[in-house]
């Protein structure tokens, strides 16, 4: 079967899907292979995005790993809409895509995000995530709160294991002055900013409030790069959550970070921009 040089999203996700069945049954991709009449090699490439996904193989596949029906239709009509570029989703909140989120930070070897309200998620204490969770979503139950939390905290083990990526946080000051749960949760969470900025594979940039309009105000994004497959841009506001995979796309938003960058304080100037933040909330 022909790789594909530009799998989509819809079709890289189901590809992880397959992946997460075939592992949580404890099979191999020979075993899964010799029980459907296929190679290996195939089920290793349908599993990477390494080769184009046919709806019979597909579900062939959720079939032999028992998928629920709602599950194998929900993943069929993905992959049956995969050429079309781009994949967004509309709902009241947004945990389901959440999951497809944390799947690509996880493969991604770069990522940069810009946030001009908030801290971003990757580096968020949990108090932090809890105030912030609790503020935006006032109809969350304690128990929804608690594994919103949870999941995000889960999410900070991808920047300091053996494969972290080298990931750019780009914040404007307005994000770090908002006094999200309080000032003494504000100046923990920057504080945590400071101790994550030492990592090598990290680096935080701050946008001085006085660096006036510039394109970081027309809202926040995330740029993820990929060893093997085209990178993404995630963006996302009240009730949708949208990646973008057209060149043209990438380059307006990467032209962009370019521009927000360019008005941040310099990188060896962080910790002192941090610092005085912190000295303002416990005065």
């Amino acid at each position: 079967m022909p790789g594909n040089s530009h799998t989509s999203v819809r079709s890289r996700t189901v590809a992880a899907e397959l992946r997460k069945f075939r592992e949580s049954r404890g099979l191999s991709c020979a075993e899964v292979g010799e029980k459907l009449g296929a190679s290996a090699s195939k089920i290793s490439r349908m599993e990477t995005g390494h080769s184009g996904l046919q709806v019979e193989d597909v579900a062939a596949l959720l079939g032999f790993y028992e998928v629920s029906a709602k599950k194998r239709t929900e993943l069929l009509d993905l992959l049956k809409r995969g050429d079309q570029k781009g994949w967004w989703e509309r709902q009241a909140n947004l945990p389901s895509i959440w999951r497809a989120v944390i799947d690509f930070e996880n493969k991604a070897t770069r990522i940069q995000n810009y946030e001009p309200l908030i801290v971003p998620g990757l580096l968020q204490t949990d108090e932090y995530a809890a105030a912030l969770l609790r503020g935006t979503e006032p109809t969350l139950s304690g128990a929804e709160l608690d594994n919103l939390v949870a999941t995000r905290m889960a999410r900070h083990s991808l920047l300091i294991g053996h494969r972290a990526p080298q990931y750019v946080a780009c914040i404007h000051e307005s994000a770090l002055r908002i006094p999200v749960g309080g000032p003494s949760v504000m100046v923990r969470q920057l504080r945590r900013l400071i101790d994550l900025g030492e990592r090598a594979n990290i680096t935080i940039r701050v946008v001085p409030a006085s660096s006036g309009a510039h394109s970081g105000l027309r809202g926040p994004f995330m740029i993820l790069e990929f060893a093997e497959e085209p990178s993404l841009v995630y963006i996302e506001n009240q009730d949708t959550g949208l990646f973008l995979e057209e060149e043209a796309d990438l380059a307006g938003y990467r032209l962009a970070l370019r521009n927000i960058l360019s008005e941040a304080v310099a990188p060896d100037a962080t910790e002192a921009a941090l610092t005085a933040l912190i000295a303002e909330l416990t005065k």
